[in-house]
């Protein structure tokens, strides 16, 4: 089984409250490739509100 390393950026939706972001997260992160491991490692908000986060993932492939 061939492993890859994925870091991305996503914008977090006002829609998606604390509660569902575990799985909105997946359903985003499990599009690329078969998710193993993942872990978000910073939260931003800019001075408008818009929230981001840094996620890092393991994924087959």
């Amino acid at each position: 089984m061939k492993l890859r390393r994925l870091e991305r950026q996503l914008p977090w939706p006002q829609t998606v409250p604390p509660q569902q972001l575990r799985r909105w997260l997946v359903q985003q992160l499990d599009q690329e490739a078969p998710l193993l491991r993942w872990a978000i490692t910073a939260v931003s908000v800019d001075p408008s509100g818009d929230r981001r986060l840094q996620v890092e993932a393991v994924v087959e492939g």
